[in-house]
């Protein structure tokens, strides 16, 4: 902080530094879009993975655009390089000749290219973990579902309205499904909910994947949202869920589940424990350990988890682990048996609407 600060002194006033902002922001909205920033910071004749580096010291909370200071942080850390200087943070407050740009602007092919593959604000390191979970989820064709997206959004426990947007923002093509790239926009706009961050309006043309924007973004010069400006409404769901998958049916049906609001917490907190891959289910085998721990018989565990596995796939997900944890506490603490089949206040809410098996002895 202090280090911005300080850059704040030493250019304030610079009029090179505010020639060069008034050229990106001449309305002077406080604001630089990628693809403005990418058009201006080629000039500099820097290689592409110096200016990647730059943009990402400049925007270091991965907004999708750059205010005043993080434009006079790109601009100082280009002059940093062009002096052959580090570009790092530590760099910025060197003594070093303004940055030069050539005003004979490259083509613009090549600076539309930048912005197009260079600035995604999803890092590698986070888009190899995204890829992970999204395998681990089983695509068909490349894609996923509503339906199986939709445990490992809810995992996170942020406000469904919430889940909603990213949803909206993330689905990208409108198809009801989201591709690998897709998918890691929404899991990057879900860590950043977690941060206390807001869900943007729109999605921030950083944030757009380099495969999409050959499509929307690249075939014009300046800043081109992904999406509409006015986003289609929420309306029940994640648009491709069944209907046993939809957000709301959820929330109208929870006052009646069997598990207590008292319960559903401490399981939870259990849960996103025990789910170490974070893709929104727990194997027998993690869970094991807590369900011996109990004390009960190897009988009575493999029938209530027969009864939590109302898909019978092996795993649980983040409901189907609370039944569970609530059956097991219901026989430790007051006696009382797991029934031969779930009633109707115990399936799942969001399961509810759908057939499930009728026994699971």
């Amino acid at each position: 902080m202090a280090t911005l600060a300080s850059l704040t002194q030493v250019v304030s006033g610079n009029p090179v530094y505010e020639n060069f902002y008034r050229r990106v922001d001449p309305e002077n909205t406080g604001k630089v879009g990628p693809t403005e920033a990418a058009l201006f910071l080629k000039k500099s004749g820097l290689p592409d993975s110096t200016l990647g580096k730059i943009w990402d010291l400049a925007d270091p909370e991965g907004k999708g655009y750059l205010d005043k200071q993080g434009f006079y942080v790109a601009l100082r850390l280009v002059a940093c390089a062009q002096s052959g200087q580090e570009v790092s943070v530590s760099s910025i407050n060197q003594t070093v000749p303004p940055p030069q740009f050539d005003t004979s602007s490259p083509s613009l092919s090549s600076t539309t290219s930048l912005s197009c593959e260079l600035l995604w604000a999803v890092k590698p390191e986070e888009k190899n973990k995204f890829d992970g979970i999204f395998e681990s989820l089983a695509p068909v064709n490349g894609l996923l579902s509503g339906e199986k997206v939709r445990p490992v959004l809810i995992n996170s426990k942020l406000p469904l309205d919430v889940l909603g947007k990213v949803w909206d923002l993330s689905d990208i093509d409108k198809d009801g499904h989201l591709d690998k790239d897709e998918f890691a926009v929404a899991m990057h706009l879900v860590y950043r909910a977690l941060e206390k961050e807001p869900i943007p309006a729109l999605l921030p043309s950083a944030l757009i994947p380099p495969s999409k924007r050959k499509k929307s973004l690249c075939s014009v010069p300046g800043p081109v949202p992904g999406l509409p400006a006015s986003p289609p409404p929420l309306k029940d769901s994640l648009h491709s869920t069944p209907s046993h998958g939809l957000l709301p049916n959820k929330l109208k049906h929870s006052l009646n589940w069997v598990v207590p609001l008292s319960e559903r917490g401490r399981y939870d907190d259990i849960f996103l424990k025990t789910d170490a891959d974070l893709d929104g289910f727990v194997s027998g085998q993690e869970v094991k350990d807590i369900f011996i721990q109990s004390g009960l018989s190897q009988n009575i565990l493999a029938h209530i988890w027969s009864l939590a596995d109302t898909r019978q796939i092996g795993k649980l997900n983040r409901e189907q682990f609370a039944l569970a944890m609530h059956l097991i506490h219901q026989k430790v603490g007051k006696g009382i048996d797991p029934p031969q089949v779930l009633t109707v206040d115990m399936i799942p809410p969001s399961e509810r609407g759908t057939p499930i098996p009728v026994s699971k002895s």
